[in-house]
Parts: structure tokens; C-alpha cells; sequence
């Protein structure tokens, strides 16, 4: 009796998870976007809640990446002197002409920096993958980072 007990209760955990995941599932249509939209006056507005190519100050700190190609990211805590709520980790490149230059910046204090999100899409489309081989990306999606400008 006891072994029917635990078998019925097994699947009725097994049925309320499917049901939870078909559930989680986002089944709205993708909105559809011009790229010509884009070229014309329309507006991203970023991860840092300002648009793309907005100069901003930030405060944040180079923190070791978790991921596994590695490298480092920037983790803001506050831009435009305004605390954000969660902090952020984004993927970073150093503009060559600020006054940053090829000086590595250092992992963990905190620093002030003047910096822009930019946006383009990343990883490869899974039907190029198809044809060709599958490597290993993060998806093919938008995405955003981080270009460090000036340290101040």
C-alpha cells in the first residue's frame, strides 16, 4: 500500500510539473520591427535605463566573469548618480581614443567611468548552424554592452 502511495504521489508531482513548465512557456507573438524603424528616430532604450549611445556616468567595478569564455565585466552600481536597484554585469569594450587607453583597468574597486550601451545582434541563428556545424554561442538574440569612454 505504501508503494502505491509514493508512486501516486510521484505522478502527480511529475503531472503538476509539466503542467508549471507548458504553462511557463511564452507563447506571444514576437513583435516585428522595421530595421528601417530603427534607422529613423526610433529609440532603445538600454539595460541602464537611458538610450543607446547616451553618455552617462556610471560607478562599478571589473568583476571576473562567471561564464565559461571567461574574461571580465563591468558591474554597474549607479549611473548618472542615481543608486540602481540591482546592479548590473555587462560585457564592456574600452574606447581607444578616451583617457583610459590600453591600461588594463582594475578588478575590484570601485571606479568612476563615462561610459555608452550600444546594441547589435549576437550569436549565430540556429538555421545557419544547421547547415553549416553547431558551435557553441550564447543564442541568436539583441543584445547590449558597454563602451567605456573616460575614467573621471
Amino acid at each position: 500500500m505504501r508503494c502505491e502511495c509514493r508512486r501516486l504521489a510521484i505522478f502527480v508531482a511529475l503531472i503538476v510539473f509539466a503542467v508549471v513548465i507548458a504553462n511557463g512557456q511564452d507563447k506571444t507573438v514576437p513583435k516585428t520591427v522595421s530595421a528601417l524603424d530603427l534607422q529613423s528616430g526610433t529609440q532603445i532604450i538600454g539595460l541602464l535605463g537611458v538610450p543607446l549611445g547616451e553618455l552617462v556616468s556610471t560607478r562599478g567595478r571589473i568583476v571576473e566573469s562567471n561564464t565559461k569564455g571567461g574574461g571580465t565585466l563591468l558591474e554597474v552600481v549607479e549611473v548618472n548618480g542615481k543608486a540602481l536597484s540591482e546592479t548590473l554585469q555587462m560585457k564592456y569594450r574600452v574606447w581607444e581614443w578616451g583617457n583610459i587607453g590600453q591600461t588594463p583597468l582594475p578588478i575590484g574597486p570601485i571606479l568612476k567611468l563615462r561610459v555608452y550601451e550600444t546594441g547589435g545582434m549576437v550569436g549565430i541563428p540556429i538555421e545557419t548552424m544547421r547547415e553549416t556545424v553547431f558551435v557553441q554561442t550564447e543564442g541568436w538574440g539583441f543584445g547590449t554592452s558597454l563602451v567605456l569612454v573616460n575614467r573621471e
